[in-house]
C-alpha cells in the first residue's frame, strides 16, 4: 500500500468553531506534478465521481480507500464518509477527481475516540508520489487544530513505512497508541500545523 492510500486518523468533534468551519469550507488549490489542482469540500453529490475514480484505480489503491480486511466497503458507507464535515475532493478539471480525503469518527478501540478521529485518503495511482498525499495530510492536521483537537493517528493496517514518512513530515514524534487489536502510530500536532490548512497555505503562496 502506498503513502497515498493510507488510512490516517485525526479528530472529528461534533462541532468546529464557526471561524474554523468557514475556513474549511473555502476552496483552495495547489500545484502537483506541474499542474494546479483544485480542492473543495466534498459533497454527497460527488459519489458518482468517486465511483468513477475507484474504477480507474488499481485494486491495491481501491482497497486502501474502501477496503477492510480485503473486503470492499459498500458505497453507502463511503457516502456516509462524504457527509462528514471537513472532507475534500481534489480535481484536475471539474468533475475529474484525482484524490479524495474524508474525515470520520475514529473507532479503532470499539468506541468513538474522544481525542482522535479518522481521515480516509485516496489518490489515483497516476497521481501518486507528487506530494498530493502529504499536502492533504498537512491540511487535515491543521483542520484538526481548528476543530479543537491535537492528536493524529494512523490506522494499524496502513503501510508502516509510508505512515512514518507522512507523519514525520509533520515534524512530530511518532508514538504507539495501544488498543485491543494492536498499536496505532500517533502524533501530537503542534500549533504550527495551522499553516498547512489549504486556504491559508494558498494565501502564503506555498
Amino acid at each position: 500500500m502506498s503513502a497515498e492510500t493510507l488510512v490516517l486518523h485525526t479528530a472529528v468533534p461534533s462541532q468546529a468553531p464557526a471561524t474554523g468551519t468557514a475556513l474549511l469550507a473555502q476552496p483552495w488549490s495547489f500545484v502537483a506534478g506541474g499542474q494546479r489542482l483544485a480542492v473543495r469540500p466534498a459533497r454527497v453529490q460527488d459519489l458518482p465521481a468517486l465511483a468513477q475514480l475507484l474504477v480507474r484505480c488499481s485494486p491495491t489503491t481501491r482497497l486502501g480507500w474502501s477496503g477492510r480486511g480485503g473486503t470492499v466497503i459498500p458505497l453507502a458507507q463511503q457516502e456516509a464518509w462524504l457527509r462528514q464535515p471537513g472532507g475534500v475532493v481534489v480535481e484536475r478539471a471539474p468533475g475529474r477527481l484525482v484524490a479524495v480525503g474524508a474525515l470520520r469518527p475514529a473507532t479503532c478501540t470499539g468506541e468513538d475516540d474522544p481525542i482522535a478521529g479518522a481521515v480516509e485518503l485516496l489518490v489515483h495511482d497516476a497521481w501518486q508520489r507528487r506530494g498530493i498525499g502529504s499536502t492533504l495530510v498537512e491540511h487535515f492536521a491543521g483542520a484538526l487544530l481548528l476543530m479543537g483537537r491535537t492528536e493524529l493517528q494512523v490506522h494499524p493496517d496502513a503501510d508502516p513505512v509510508a505512515a512514518q514518512a507522512l507523519l514525520s513530515g509533520l515534524g512530530a514524534r511518532v508514538r504507539g497508541q495501544r488498543h485491543a487489536h494492536g498499536r496505532c502510530p500517533r502524533v501530537h500536532v503542534s500549533r504550527s500545523a495551522l499553516d498547512g490548512v489549504g486556504p491559508l497555505r494558498e494565501l502564503a503562496g506555498r
